[in-house]
């Protein structure tokens, strides 16, 4: 039985009562009251996408210069400069007249430099040789030392 079936159903029971109780014939009751229900389907709202967009781009020589880890994929060999890039550059302000963010700066007061280097500087670790090796071993990179 659908929705339908059962509200019509309902609402003729609830008429033949007032026809018995009030002396009213059932028909015009009928007529008056039985809805023609019809369904229909609430529409889909589409949520639209607009992708993310930077407020504001700091330029470079306002971001902090300390080196970020982001994954194994920005460890990089330019083949041009023939030159290795290790990591990414923060992306965050300096904080007043110093060089680095605040993350960084607290790393720098800690232990006098941020936990991998500056960005334009050597790395003071050897956290990235393994990635390094990998793509020397992959592409056939060989340094002349």
């Amino acid at each position: 039985m659908s929705l339908e079936e059962v509200i019509k159903q309902d609402i003729f029971k609830l008429l033949q009562c007032v026809s018995i109780k009030f002396h009213i014939p059932l028909n015009k009751l009928l007529e008056r009251y039985i809805p023609n229900i019809e369904y229909y389907e609430k529409p889909k709202r589409i949520r639209t996408d607009y992708g993310r967009e930077e407020n504001y781009k700091i330029p470079k020589n306002y971001t902090c210069m300390a080196r970020c880890w982001g994954g194994k994929q920005t460890v990089k060999y330019i083949v041009k400069d023939k030159k290795w890039v290790y990591g990414t550059r923060c992306k965050i302000h300096k904080f007043g007249t110093t060089n680095y963010c605040l993350t960084h700066l607290k790393q720098v007061r800690k232990k006098g430099i941020p936990d991998h280097g500056d960005f334009d500087k050597p790395v003071p670790h050897n956290h990235y040789l393994k990635y390094k090796k990998k793509i020397e071993n992959k592409f056939s990179i060989y340094e002349n030392t």
